[in-house]
């Protein structure tokens, strides 16, 4: 992932993130402006009351986190395959400080995380231990990061139904008193039915808010956990081909001749005992083969 592309996203979320506390009244209004008393829109609006605010915020701050998240969690922003597959070369022949500039260079968290491995090999000492340790403590650090953005989303979900709930409790108390202090009949029966439709409604804009959400929550929480997967898959092949190249150096530089031999086009050399191809091969007609 680049800098410069982390830096757009965080500053267009920081950017909306203030917009909608300095100026909720502003976005309410804009989304309201049509003056149509019978939508859906507008009687949620009026019944809401002072817990329109509150859920305005909720679902302006789920859209951006539902934006970001599309963006930031990607497996390209994680691990590419044209990275990760020369550092492992590198490992292979044992050039433990090519393998660490190639680290630097390509900077994403799945060479975050391979670099910290082979920060634990000091002195041409071999500890596979210390090594998984530094790839364990890495890979926790650097996927707990764009982790905390996906469980926002959870915290919006679980937080919209309870704001909810206090809404039709708060309306169902206010229908009570009017039926306690004025009875039923006449304006009381509006009044209190008033406060019961504010209730539902209340309980509604908690579940319009929380559904989609909680349902990008498991979407991006679903696909975070492949990426993950897919980081600690490299970081164990890391250990494999290192102690396979510690063990048996040969085989790579083997390994690289067949490459060589391939992309050269070179024909291996034929047994001498076997004939010649080609016409002059096969005997004249009528003489059996010997």
């Amino acid at each position: 992932m680049k800098i410069g592309k982390n830096h757009s996203i965080s500053r267009f979320f920081h950017l909306l993130v203030g917009f909608v506390f300095i100026a909720p009244q502003g976005i309410i209004s804009a989304a309201f402006a049509q003056e149509d008393a019978t939508s859906f829109g507008a009687k949620m609006v009026e019944s809401l009351g002072l817990f329109l605010y509150p859920f305005i915020l909720l679902i302006l701050g789920g859209l951006a986190l539902i934006i970001y998240n599309g963006i930031a969690i990607r497996k390209k922003a994680f691990v590419k395959d044209e990275v990760i597959e020369p550092i492992l070369a590198e490992v292979g022949r044992l050039n433990i400080e090519g393998a660490r500039e190639l680290c630097d260079q390509y900077k994403m968290p799945a060479t975050t995380v391979l670099k910290a491995g082979l920060d634990r090999i000091q002195d041409d000492e071999l500890d596979t231990d210390s090594i998984e340790k530094g790839l364990e403590e890495s890979a926790s650090v650097e996927l707990s990061k764009p982790y905390t953005w996906i469980n926002m989303l959870n915290t919006i979900g679980s937080i919209s139904p309870m704001i909810g709930l206090l809404g039709t409790v708060t309306g169902m108390i206010g229908a009570f008193n009017v039926l306690t202090d004025q009875g039923m009949g006449g304006d009381s029966s509006k009044q209190m039915a008033g406060d019961i439709s504010s209730a539902l409604w209340t309980t509604a804009a908690g579940l319009i808010t929380a559904i989609p959400t909680l349902i990008a929550y498991f979407i991006y929480k679903t696909k975070f956990g492949n990426i993950a997967a897919e980081i600690n898959r490299v970081a164990g092949e890391m250990v494999f081909t290192l102690v396979r190249g510690a063990r048996n150096p040969e085989a790579f530089a083997e390994q690289e001749e067949v490459y060589a031999e391939e992309e050269v086009g070179t024909v291996p050399p034929m047994d001498p005992g076997l004939p010649p191809a080609g016409p002059e091969a096969l005997p004249p007609p009528g003489v059996p083969p010997s």
